[in-house]
């Protein structure tokens, strides 16, 4: 029998399948990390793609916010911004007048210890840390509204500065396409009616991972960005290991492209038929911090696998559902029919995960190994897998000769795109 390792949480869960069974690893075309990487950091800022270097847009006097995501992400702002900081006390500002403000959108608060688990201990000292908080209207500013008619209301502290940065990651994002550039500004330091208001388009067929040209969830976060218009961005390309491959800077809306076409290189992946049984992992924390951020890697498996087939997930979930709206729509719906009628009527951020979780479980089997109650995993739809290997065994004793199997260990980074499906246009 051969084993399979899945990282889950902080540590990892191990399987073994019967002898003779063939299964097809899914993984991305992974890139070599950085050598260097706050070398490459300096150099990207002093070298920027769209604007001049992060030196000559500052000025002495100037109060410049930095934001940061937050703890449902995996970064590496321990690594950039020490080199940020600096770069920006070489250039006259000191840490006084520099400021981290979290990108928590509408998710909960963070303790001490996450603040500077993400900014690292040297940042932590030298810099004022703040989170958003998305529902304190005193602490919000409305810039107007976008061409589609969504108020926009961002974090005073963030409007009332010299100058903005924006820092993240790139990667698929369900909604608007990618993560990283405009999405560190709206959702993440703005409004709750903003970000409401921005998630409705997920029922249109073209707001999904992969596609910014046409995708209006996209196009109204960066409507949204123009009216703030960030003086610099810097974002980075990862790799399932958390290491960085790829350093971009410079203007949010130039360089994000740059980072999503690194994306496309290493997270796209092509197959020729769908398969009928599936064994793939979030990637562990904070991949799977909670159901919430678990299902996007659930969301990637699920394109590779056929409807009705099998799907055995690996995904902690040590914050439980991730949203109050999550659980108590589950709670109210039986089907993902009753919650999308629902949905087209009064759209609930949180309700939208709900919806997507029970259409995945009406078209699938879906397996979670996870730390949540059974009860709660069987209202999403899902079944509950606390012995996997004995799941597993069931599940291959009812395969008949030539079923295809794979396993996706970095699901949260895997794209699969079958062959015949044209490449979309960014």
């Amino acid at each position: 029998m051969r084993s399979y390792v899945f990282q889950y949480g902080e540590g990892a869960r191990s399987v073994r399948l019967p002898s003779g069974v063939t299964c097809v690893e899914l993984k991305p075309n992974t890139l070599p990390p950085l050598s260097d990487p706050s070398s490459t950091v300096l150099a990207a800022l002093r070298q920027p793609i769209g604007t001049p270097p992060l030196q000559e847009i500052v000025r002495p006097g100037e109060r410049v916010a930095v934001v940061v995501n937050d703890i449902t992400r995996l970064v590496r702002s321990e690594v950039f911004l020490p080199v940020l900081i600096d770069e920006l006390n070489a250039a006259g500002i000191p840490d006084h007048d520099i400021f981290v403000i979290f990108a928590l959108g509408i998710h909960r608060r963070q303790s001490p210890e996450e603040q500077r688990r993400i900014v690292g201990e040297e940042v932590a000292r030298r810099i004022r840390l703040y989170d958003h908080d998305c529902y304190n209207r005193e602490n919000l500013v409305s810039l107007g509204r976008t061409s589609r008619g969504n108020e926009v209301w961002i974090n005073k502290l963030v409007y009332e500065s010299d100058r903005v940065i924006l820092t993240g990651e790139i990667n698929y994002h369900l909604i608007a396409g990618y993560s990283g550039g405009r999405k560190s500004l709206v959702p993440g330091v703005a409004g709750a009616e903003t970000t409401t208001f921005n998630h409705k388009f997920i029922l249109n067929p073209n707001c999904r991972a992969g596609l910014l040209d046409g995708n209006p969830a996209h196009e109204d976060l960066l409507e949204a960005c123009r009216m703030i218009s960030p003086d610099f961005l810097l974002n980075v390309v990862l790799n399932p290991a958390g290491e960085i491959v790829q350093v971009l800077a410079g203007h949010y809306e130039l360089a994000h492209r740059a980072g999503c076409e690194t994306v496309d290189q290493m997270y796209r992946v092509e197959f020729g038929q769908h398969y009928d049984m599936i064994l793939a992992s979030a990637g562990g924390f904070p991949f799977d911090i909670d159901l919430r951020q678990a299902h996007k890697g659930m969301e990637n498996a699920a394109r590779a696998l056929r409807p009705g087939g099998t799907l055995i997930y690996f995904a902690e979930c040590r914050d439980g559902a991730g949203h109050p709206a999550f659980e108590e729509w589950v709670e109210r719906f039986s089907s993902s029919a009753e919650m999308e009628h629902e949905l087209h009527k009064s759209f609930v951020v949180g309700g939208h995960k709900a919806y997507w979780m029970a259409r995945l479980g009406e078209q699938m089997e879906i397996f979670l190994v996870s730390t949540l109650e059974d009860s709660f995993i069987r209202r999403c739809h899902l079944h509950p897998a606390p012995d996997p290997e004995r799941v597993i065994d069931q599940k291959f004793s009812e395969l008949g000769p030539g079923e295809r199997i794979a396993y996706m260990p970095h699901a949260s980074f895997t794209f699969p795109v079958e062959v015949r499906e044209p490449m979309p246009a960014r």
